[in-house]
């Protein structure tokens, strides 16, 4: 992988009581054991028991039937969020990751205001931004609630996509801002792994605007316009593969860091007609890089890195519940989890 780790070495004591309690927090996430458990669980109670063992305890107690489990996740993630809004010494830095969560609150809120659906309000992330704040400016076509370094953009983007009914398009280019963004602010504030960090879900983003617009045929000039830049593979790099057939992208990034993600993620998607495989790799990738730092760093980029892998557990932990709702087997509810942390 391209890194190098003494780069990475951050220490500051402030942060030492933060590392120790994340610590406790990981020693208790969901673990292989727990997540067979869970998928050869034979009914709901015992699921909800299992999950009363781990982090999830404090808010189990709301859970009284199967459709509140997914609301577990989103408040679970909530108070990550929450927890590590508190345990930071450097509000910039991991406000500025965590508002990839005001990013999907806002993607929901365009979509429901659009389709002219009620928004579930339980499945709305607690932030950076307020939600009913974002609600009021999205009504209001103002956006006073978004920093600076976005407000302009999105502004833009709700103008020329949004107001257009191009809502996939839309939901596109905010992820692609906020990672240009957060890339860019990193590399200024020499915030070493965490502009490495956002490099990499850079270049995971892009290869998947080029693996789905490919399916959606779109011609390579718009596609262009989606590559973000700031990634290990430069733009140009990318936007060479975006008129090759999905064999010849798999042979041009047969040498990168990525050859397994693309290779496999697209034998699945050809076999399977789904990214499921895809999204799993990437998820895997991430973890594996995160916790090169485990015991390097005692800074802001402890409590991005813990955040990274929570948001794992529980796209797992949903994937159980789909897969039980589905009636899939033991053995496709595995087959469907990523990276099991501990």
């Amino acid at each position: 992988m391209f890194i190098d780790k003494a780069s990475y070495v951050e220490y500051n004591p402030e942060y030492l009581f933060a590392v120790g309690k994340l610590r406790v927090h990981e020693r208790k996430l969901i673990n292989k054991a727990a997540f067979t458990r869970l998928i050869e669980c034979s009914g709901f109670q015992e699921m909800v028991s299992i999950l009363s063992e781990r982090n999830y305890s404090d808010n189990i107690y709301s859970v009284e039937k199967p459709e509140d489990l997914e609301n577990l996740i989103f408040d679970e993630m909530s108070n990550t969020i929450g927890e590590i809004k508190k345990l930071s010494h450097d509000d910039e830095v991991t406000n500025l990751y965590l508002f990839r969560y005001d990013m999907q609150n806002l993607k929901l809120l365009i979509k429901a205001g659009k389709n002219s659906e009620e928004v579930n309000r339980s499945l709305l992330y607690r932030s950076v931004i307020d939600t009913d704040s974002l609600e009021d400016s999205i009504k209001e076509e103002i956006f006073y609630v978004f920093p600076d370094s976005l407000r302009d953009r999105i502004k833009t983007i709700w103008l020329e996509e949004v107001q257009q009914g191009n809502l996939q398009e839309a939901e596109i280019l905010l992820d692609k801002l906020w990672l240009e963004t957060g890339y860019r602010y990193m590399k200024e504030k020499e915030q070493i792994f965490l502009r490495d960090l956002f490099s990499i879900l850079i270049d995971l983003y892009n290869l998947k605007v080029i693996l789905r617009t490919k399916v959606m045929n779109y011609d390579s000039e718009r596609v262009y316009q989606y590559i973000a830049e700031g990634g290990f593979i430069d733009k140009s790099v990318m936007s060479n593969s975006c008129s090759m057939e999905l064999e010849g992208m798999v042979k041009f990034f047969q040498s990168s860091n990525y050859n397994e993600i693309i290779k496999s993620g697209v034998e699945y998607f050809e076999k399977y007609n789904s990214f499921r495989k895809f999204e799993q790799l990437c998820s895997n990738f991430l973890v594996e890089f995160v916790d090169i730092v485990k015991f390097l760093v005692a800074s802001a980029s402890s409590l991005i890195r813990y955040s990274v892998i929570k948001e794992i557990e529980l796209k797992n932990l949903r994937a159980v519940l789909i897969g039980k709702n589905n009636g899939l087997s033991s053995e496709q509810i595995s087959q469907n989890l990523g990276y099991v942390y501990v």
